[in-house]
């Protein structure tokens, strides 16, 4: 015999969500769809045929189609799903909206039962921080989260910050054209997206093609491979750029420095950004460190 009190409690349960602006959808352990709400299905335009079926699998393809970065949101998804993990993060859609993913489990007896996710559009609200050709947070967001960073008390773990800069890019620009510039400057965006693994490494277009990005690790080797790595994506891209001499194609230079202890940014930047500058005249498509007196 149906509980009334128990039905009409979930109706209003359901008629609550159903009027909240955030996309809303609870999956169970076996991760079937148990309730996705009005706004979830307008948020990502979600087919009737398809929201009628509440399979997960179908929904997130359908998610997948509309996302910079699909491969990201799954592995996320894959990885959090049957674990006691909070999780909040921004993700990047092809229209250019931004929307604020959370989520939170569920337990049964001290068993993984299901999870919560919701998502909020925060498009407007990031829109005035975020660059919209490289999809990363722009000047105004540096200018604010970067001497954050720098200024922090010393946490135990190693800080990085590199300066990066696309070699003769005014070269580039009038040999192939701005239209051709700026899907450079969209390729090196989507590679400093895949890059910064972690929810507090920091990446920021700070000029026309001059980009700076702060991130901790464990040991500074693992700073170092870091930026070597990101030169050698960017070298690898393989795109031709007869102005850039003797590399024949785009490459870009970066200064890097290391601290434990708080600096003052302004002093930082200017120190990591006279290693950039000797990596230039050096012959680019290189790193220089920061001076040991830096």
């Amino acid at each position: 015999m149906t509980n009334p009190g128990l039905t009409v409690s979930k109706s209003l349960f359901e008629m609550a969500l159903d009027s909240l602006p955030d996309g809303v959808v609870l999956i169970d352990a076996d991760r079937r769809v148990i309730y996705s709400n009005a706004a979830l299905i307008r948020q990502w335009g979600v087919p009737d045929e398809i929201a009628a079926t509440r399979d997960e699998h179908l929904m997130l393809g359908y998610a997948c189609q509309q996302l910079v970065d699909p491969n990201a949101f799954l592995v996320e998804v894959d990885r959090v799903t049957p674990t006691n993990e909070p999780v909040e993060d921004e993700l990047l859609l092809k229209d250019g909206r931004i929307l604020m993913r959370r989520s939170v489990p569920f337990e049964t007896d001290g068993a993984f039962a299901g999870r919560l996710w919701v998502f909020s559009d925060v498009t407007e609200a990031r829109s005035a921080r975020v660059d919209p050709l490289c999809g990363i947070p722009n000047r105004r967001a540096y200018s604010t989260d970067f001497p954050a960073f720098a200024e922090a008390a010393d946490d135990g773990r190693i800080r990085s910050v590199g300066i990066v800069d696309v070699d003769n890019f005014k070269a580039y620009n009038d040999l192939y054209g701005h239209a051709a510039g700026d899907l450079v400057l969209r390729q090196i965006g989507a590679l400093l997206r895949k890059r910064m693994a972690h929810v507090d490494d920091l990446a920021f277009r700070i000029g026309g093609e001059e980009f700076l990005l702060a991130c901790r690790v464990a040991e500074e080797g693992d700073a170092l491979a870091f930026f070597e790595a990101l030169r050698t994506s960017v070298a690898g891209l393989d795109l031709p750029h007869d102005g850039n001499a003797p590399h024949g194609k785009v490459t870009i230079s970066i200064g890097v420095g290391t601290f434990r202890d708080a600096r003052v940014a302004s002093e930082l930047f200017r120190h990591v950004d006279a290693a950039l500058y000797r990596a230039k005249r050096d012959g680019r498509n290189r790193i220089e460190r920061v001076a040991a007196n830096g």
